[in-house]
């Protein structure tokens, strides 16, 4: 469409930023296709050797025009597709994505034109990227229909990160500051839908979004449309980067020019002051500028003023005490916050920026979430295990319908997932929540310690230089969650089968659905809804829900324990032993000096000695009653590192909480409710109130202990 007042041929303007590879076609229907062909020796992330002088007649131009001939079926029901093919230097990896607006028959011929546009022009090239018009319009900047590109790795090199191919329409609008001011706003409302999602059902496709802006309502033609697309396959922070730097590269370009469009690898944008895409998929539209605003203004009546002034007055100040009476009732009504509540979250969830993976993709990945892919199960869903186009290994985390994980929960993983970074921690790869709830992770191939733990067989492959280091990198995870992330944040639910390991063995901390972050110095709260795991919960938590890092040090306690022992703490330690749980079991034997028949059996004497002692000193002293007798992360660590450097100023253990043996039932075996605090501030426990009757054990998560 050519917007009014413009003729075809006036004001075309091409600004060239590539290499001399890069060609502009024009065919004989006037379209116009940009095409960039990069040179052998451009850098690359895969190590690539220069193409031969006849690159048809090798195995990757092979597996190139294979994988372009597949594309256009594959990309057209959903209008993304990222495909591969081959190994080592042979790999390819072929990319093509429609814009969003584009039907599935149309996005089919436009890939198919792009594909053999290609593979005319850029054979002699290990890289090389093509944006295709059809030459349907008759305007300047032409549109980008399609975009394909091919290369040996699924990576971005810091040349197609930089890549800026800048198309400007040749006419300057009068006033050029109010018109870059409009630009910019639109420019950062469109980025946010794409980078966080629409908002809305109208978006007929991931990663893009179209609007609206007034410029100027003086003139004749006052509004601008935008588009902004990213590759699907990038990550929210990397659609993010590349559309700032296409908004900035335009500004630079052409300002105040009354159009443009700027061409990249992993992003599109264009603006004209003309509908070029269909109007139906703009969200809504932004409020007139500032500056607009006052020009409006400065030409209403004074009597005009008024009238609108009092009517909107009278509505503003009945709307304010009907909110405040509506306010007050609902804190009389329910003066204590939800227990999983935190300004934290409300504050940081629009920040993050987990990627959004396609539904299509994920069931491709997993096979349809068959059978054979999963992993397991629980009360929020099943996991599965799926590999993406490019090899990448993932779990796939499905939650059901009436899945014991909410909304809050999910919200409250994804915020802390997304915002935790540590090798010792599991690492949030993506989310797809438009038509299921699925969260994405990164796959552990030796599943969780639970796993090793009660597996006899399997509990053999844990020699003790792999059970040591186990133990090392949780007690790592804890030092960052407590003391070294951004946010102070507690576990709360610690155990083995939330400990994942990786292909060397690494243990890595998951599961943060009920995890409770903390800003400042603030190191403790009172929950009203204790949730975890029996076996794993410290007392103070599980009878009174006082919560603080010395709950999740509890926890770790209790794994290193039945690290050293094999033992699970939820079930009778053996059939000979009157002790009835690893606590009581090891305390048992550490009172009476034979710490030997404490030691899993499976080890037989292959352990260093010392180290093994100092582990279950460690372990004794993470469950001590008293929270305040308890070593922070730091402490476990420093005593992990350098045993004898802490030996003189440690305090030697006492009795534990939750210890027992069958058949006791005086008062010295049963624990207490707090009455006193500790140094820290924490309650403490002091009298004794029996635990035997409910204490389960069977492993459930998300406990609730509430009254009936």
């Amino acid at each position: 469409m050519t917007p009014s007042g413009h003729s075809h041929g006036r004001g075309l303007l091409l600004l060239a930023m590539v290499t001399s590879l890069a060609t502009v076609v024009t065919s004989q229907n006037s379209s116009w296709t940009w095409a960039d062909c990069q040179p052998s020796s451009a850098p690359s992330p895969a190590p690539s050797p220069p193409p031969p002088s006849s690159s048809t007649n090798n195995t990757f131009w092979s597996n190139v025009v294979a994988l372009l001939d597949a594309l256009p079926a594959a990309a057209a029901p959903t209008g993304f597709a990222s495909l591969s093919r081959g190994n080592g230097t042979d790999r390819a990896v072929v990319r093509g994505l429609c814009r969003g607006d584009t039907t599935p028959a149309n996005c089919a011929t436009y890939l198919r034109n792009a594909a053999l546009g290609i593979r005319m022009r850029c054979n002699s090239s290990r890289r090389a990227g093509i944006w295709y018009d059809d030459g349907s319009t008759k305007t300047y900047p032409a549109p980008m229909f399609c975009f394909v590109s091919y290369a040996d790795t699924n990576a971005s090199t810091g040349y197609e990160d930089a890549y800026r191919q800048e198309l400007q329409n040749g006419d300057v609008v009068p006033d050029k500051d109010a018109f870059e001011g409009a630009y910019n706003r639109l420019m950062s409302y469109l980025a946010v839908r794409v980078v966080n999602g629409s908002g809305s059902s109208s978006s007929p496709a991931p990663m893009f979004a179209t609007g609206s802006a007034e410029y100027d309502p003086d003139a004749s033609n006052h509004t601008m449309h935008g588009l902004l697309q990213c590759m699907r396959d990038r990550t929210a922070a990397e659609c993010n980067k590349c559309l700032q730097d296409s908004v900035r590269a335009l500004t630079t370009c052409c300002y105040g020019h009354r159009g443009g469009a700027v061409l990249s690898y992993n992003c599109y944008l264009r603006m004209e002051v003309y509908p070029f895409y269909n109007l139906s998929l703009d969200g809504p539209p932004l409020l007139l500028p500032a500056i607009a605003g006052e020009r409006r203004g400065k030409k209403l009546a004074a009597g005009v003023i008024l009238a609108v002034v009092i009517p909107v007055g009278t509505v503003l100040a009945a709307l304010v005490i009907t909110g405040v009476f509506l306010y007050k009732r609902k804190v009389n009504r329910k003066k204590t916050p939800p227990d999983n509540y935190s300004s934290i979250y409300e504050d940081d969830f629009g920040c993050i920026e987990p990627e959004q993976l396609n539904l299509a993709v994920l069931r491709a990945a997993t096979n349809n979430f068959s059978e054979q892919n999963k992993l397991g199960e629980g009360g929020f869903g099943e996991v599965f295990k799926g590999t993406l186009d490019d090899g990448e290994d993932i779990a796939v985390k499905r939650l059901s319908h009436n899945s014991s994980q909410g909304f809050q929960e999910l919200k409250n993983e994804l915020v802390l997932a997304a915002k935790l970074k540590h090798r010792n921690l599991v690492q949030l790869i993506g989310v797809s929540l438009k038509e299921e709830k699925l969260v994405i992770y990164e796959y552990m191939p030796n599943r969780s310690l639970d796993t090793f733990l009660s597996d006899p067989v399997r509990r053999q492959q844990l020699d003790w230089n792999r059970r040591f280091a186990i133990i090392y990198g949780i007690a790592r995870g804890l030092l960052y969650l407590h003391e070294e992330s951004c946010l102070k944040v507690i576990h709360r639910d610690l155990k083995p089968s939330n400990v994942l390991l990786d292909a060397d063995m690494n243990p890595k901390i998951s599961d943060f659905g009920i995890a409770r972050a903390f800003a400042g110095d603030q190191s403790r709260d009172i929950t009203r809804r204790p949730v975890g795991t029996l076996g794993y919960m410290s007392p103070e938590y599980a009878y009174w829900g006082h919560v603080s890092t010395k709950s999740d040090i509890f926890s770790f306690g209790v794994i290193v324990l039945e690290m050293v022992t094999g033992q699970r703490n939820n079930s009778a330690c053996n059939e000979t032993s009157d002790s009835v749980s690893v606590l009581s079991h090891v305390w048992d034997k550490w009172r009476a000096g034979s710490m030997v028949d404490v030691v899993d059996p499976s080890l037989g004497s292959h352990y260093p000695e010392s180290e093994v002692m100092n582990c279950i000193e460690i372990g004794l002293l993470c469950v001590q009653e008293n929270p305040a007798d308890r070593p922070d992360a730091s402490a476990v660590v420093l005593m992990l590192d350098s045993p004898s450097s802490m030996n003189n100023d440690r305090r030697a253990p006492s009795r534990p909480a939750f210890v027992f043996s069958s058949g006791l039932t005086d008062e010295s075996d049963r624990p207490s409710r707090p009455a006193a605090r500790g140094s820290d501030g924490v309650l403490l426990i002091r009298d004794k109130q029996s635990l035997a009757s409910t204490v389960s054990e069977n492993e459930v998560s998300i406990s609730e202990l509430l009254p009936r």
